[in-house]
């Protein structure tokens, strides 16, 4: 089973103390440590519209949003995701603010059990969640129960943090479409009709 999730605003809610912790963690090198701190301090902006300009307003938090470092540093400051899980059948992956949350296990209500105790347990992405500032979008959270198609096992609807999240046949992930049987078809389909609209396309400019 996975748990697809989305960081709601991930750049304008970096707390920077938190960055600064994060880097020295995974042991980034003390001069990067300090050019990333003075590049996101003492940073201002302003409102333009109508006519009207406001006063500079300062910036406390964020990481600069259209910033090519951005990408990178944002891959340590949600790093401690990826230590979450705690045992074999735990797994995480992390990509910017799109998070997935796997277990593993022979029956369904066992992996909600995985699933409930990564989200909740201390250090678990609840946690991480409140302390570095990130809400999860809760209306993106998408559920997949991976098994054989001719799997007998019933799919039920998973209760966590007061939210009922129920199945979904397939979810896209990264531009990969991933389904529940794990047989491509949806994403085979996809890459088809892709094909073809630009097939079609380069087919009309080259009649000319």
């Amino acid at each position: 089973m996975a748990l697809f999730l989305d960081i709601e605003g991930m750049f304008p809610n970096a707390v920077l103390l938190w960055l600064e912790h994060n880097l020295c963690n995974q042991r980034m090198a003390r001069k990067i440590v300090y050019f990333i701190h003075n590049m996101l301090r003492g940073r201002i902006t302003a409102l333009k519209f109508d006519g009207y300009t406001s006063e500079p307003i300062t910036i406390d938090n964020s990481i600069g949003q259209g910033d090519p470092l951005s990408m990178g540093i944002y891959q340590y400051y949600n790093a401690d995701l990826l230590d979450i899980p705690s045992e074999k059948d735990e797994s995480t992956m992390a990509y910017v603010d799109d998070l997935v949350m796997i277990a593993i296990a022979d029956t369904f209500p066992e992996v909600h059990e995985k699933l409930q105790s990564m989200m909740t347990r201390p250090g678990g992405v609840a946690e991480w969640s409140s302390k570095h500032n990130s809400p999860l979008e809760y209306s993106k959270l998408a559920l997949v129960d991976f098994a054989h198609r001719n799997s007998p096992k019933q799919r039920e609807a998973l209760r966590l943090l007061q939210i009922k999240i129920y199945p979904l046949v397939s979810t896209k992930y990264l531009g990969v479409i991933f389904d529940q049987s794990l047989d491509w078809k949806e994403q085979h389909a996809q890459a088809i009709g892709k094909g073809t609209s630009w097939t079609m396309q380069i087919r009309r400019l080259t009649q000319p």
